[in-house]
């Protein structure tokens, strides 16, 4: 990395001793930065958070938690990620859970994960008083936010300012045993608890490494519990010598771009869009849309001609995400060519790539050089990629194998036994790999449309087209069973954006969705056309990763 010459850290035997490498390569440069109350910025060193974390893992131990299984809920924090780190690096197996799911499942997490300890911000004191009847094995309730002890509930602070020597830091770690244990939260059903260990995470870190060439400050952004964030948000920009600063809230999303001024953040397409979207918005409103447009072809054609003005033509664009922003790495789920080109001409790199929290997550992802537009990237060199069934066109399922593919599901050896032979894990994603490498996702085995023509279509690939359509925010292809057994045409369940809606009228929308789809249409062959299309008036559920689902439909 540019001007740190310690950085990359590669090849960690495990979290503590990449942590006990990053104190010493960060020296006095912050390696997390927070949001104060007063809305200012307070940097924390690597020296700091060590120190902390082990009076945390002391504190754990001095508990009766050694080898236990820990959880831990709640935004990203400080906290939030000293308990992550204090209970791989000493102590036990962490179990992260999704902050936006309900009491009950939770509740179930809770029980099934064989948790003994829950880690919690202070804004769940009410979930936990909810659950906390019902989980006998759950043995202690740790509030990160409470000064002192209260009745049942243990203080984060307290337990750092209180702790003695119990020989955390001379436990021993195999990175090769489970260390975290996460829970899916898909689209399509009932999740499943993944167990992780520190060497798939570290693979799988490691990995993004060797492709990437990242910034100096990213700003964490996506939830912390997911793997894509805590992998890659957290852990990859540790070994790469990057200051992490915690966005506090989605309500301070761009403010904080405003306070902490990061050059990279990790986004899920819906971020990106809501991104995009305000770009073009602000232009309209200002009448300067079309004077854009232009602004974008004449930069193109002197790219073209070797001559890049792009930080001086958008200057106004990146001053609105914090002026220092150059690169973006997306993931999570299905992400549009046009936006990955349409940023680059605005001069901000945006890299999509691929990941499942069974493979720590990291597949593939897009160099900063060598990228390809609607591609999910080239895999990282750890892993074994292949695809397998494949279909005339190529596309067939994605298979992965290397030390960043999970031991398997907790407590569940028939739901492993379904995705993994031979070492090989399988996906469920159906996709190709191109003449240049480049893995291509074509959509997920279980939402396979098959029509009675014997035609395959993945809705996903059309959903792309269709997205295309300005003012479409959302849609869903599906195909209805005709006398409830055969799949003949395909139909969209599409939901307008606000904006689009509030200017026109119920038939006007109509009118335009019936003449842009046959649009659309016309650059398909038949059998993927769109028959008859519904326009909603709400938005799709959705799971916690903003993935809409489809089986809720």
């Amino acid at each position: 990395m540019e001007n740190y010459p310690n950085y990359p850290l590669r090849n960690e035997k495990n979290m503590r001793t990449m942590l006990a490498a990053a104190k010493k390569a960060y020296g006095a440069r912050d390696m997390l930065r927070v949001r104060t109350k007063e809305k200012t910025v307070r940097g924390i060193g690597a020296g700091e958070f060590l120190s902390d974390m082990d009076a945390l893992g002391n504190a754990l131990l001095g508990l009766g938690l050694a080898d236990a299984h820990i959880a831990v809920i709640g935004p990203t924090s400080y906290e939030w990620l000293l308990t992550y780190y204090a209970v791989q690096c000493g102590v036990g197996v962490i179990v992260p859970i999704d902050k936006e799911l309900p009491d009950g499942e939770i509740a179930n997490i809770l029980a099934d994960s064989g948790a003994r300890a829950l880690v919690f911000s202070g804004e769940y004191a009410d979930t936990v008083e909810n659950i906390r009847g019902g989980l006998a094995a759950v043995k202690y309730y740790i509030d990160m936010r409470a000064e002192k002890n209260g009745g049942n509930t243990l203080s984060f602070r307290g337990l750092i300012r209180e702790a003695k020597d119990c020989g955390y830091e001379q436990r021993e770690i195999d990175e090769n045993a489970m260390s975290a244990l996460l829970y899916t939260s898909g689209t399509t059903g009932k999740s499943k608890g993944v167990m992780l260990t520190q060497k798939n995470i570290l693979s799988a870190s490691e990995g993004g490494l060797s492709l990437l060439d990242l910034g100096q400050v990213c700003m964490s952004v996506l939830p912390v519990h997911h793997s894509f964030e805590s992998t890659h948000g957290i852990t990859m920009m540790i070994q790469n010598g990057t200051t992490i600063c915690i966005n506090d809230s989605l309500r301070h999303f761009m403010e904080n771009l405003q306070l902490f001024k990061p050059d990279m953040i990790f986004l899920v397409p819906l971020f990106v869009e809501m991104m995009h979207r305000k770009i073009w918005q602000n232009a309209e409103a200002n009448g300067q849309a079309e004077a854009l447009r232009a602004l974008v072809e004449k930069s193109n054609a002197e790219l073209r001609a070797g001559e890049d003005n792009r930080g001086r033509y958008f200057k106004n664009i990146r001053d609105a995400f914090g002026g220092n922003l150059k690169l973006i790495i997306c993931g999570g789920a299905p992400l549009s060519a046009r936006l990955m080109r349409e940023f680059r001409e605005l001069g901000i790199l945006l890299l999509n790539g691929y990941g499942i929290t069974e493979c720590a997550p990291l597949v593939s992802v897009n160099k900063n050089r060598y990228y390809c537009d609607g591609a999910v990237g080239i895999p990282i060199a750890c892993c074994d990629v292949k695809v397998e069934n494949a279909d005339e066109d190529g596309d067939g399922e994605i298979w992965v194998k290397g030390p960043n593919v999970m031991l398997g599901y907790y407590k569940n050896e028939e739901g492993t036994r379904e995705v993994m032979k031979d070492g090989w894990f399988n996906t469920g994603d159906i996709g190709r790999i191109d003449g240049g490498g480049f893995l291509h996702i074509t959509g997920r085995k279980k939402n396979l449309i098959v029509l009675s023509s014997g035609k395959n279509v993945y809705p996903e690939e059309i959903e792309e087209y269709l997205m295309r359509i300005p003012y479409i925010k959302e849609v869903i292809v599906y195909a209805p069973l005709a006398d409830g057994m055969r799949e003949t045409e395909l139909c969209a369940e599409i939901f307008v954006t606000e904006e689009y809606t509030a200017v026109h009228s119920a038939r006007e929308i109509e009118e335009n969705l019936r003449k842009d789809i046959s649009a659309v249409n016309k650059t398909l062959p038949t059998f993927k056309h769109i028959g008859r299309f519904h326009v909603r008036d709400r938005e799709f559920e959705k799971t916690t990763k903003k993935s809409i689902k489809r089986f809720a439909m």
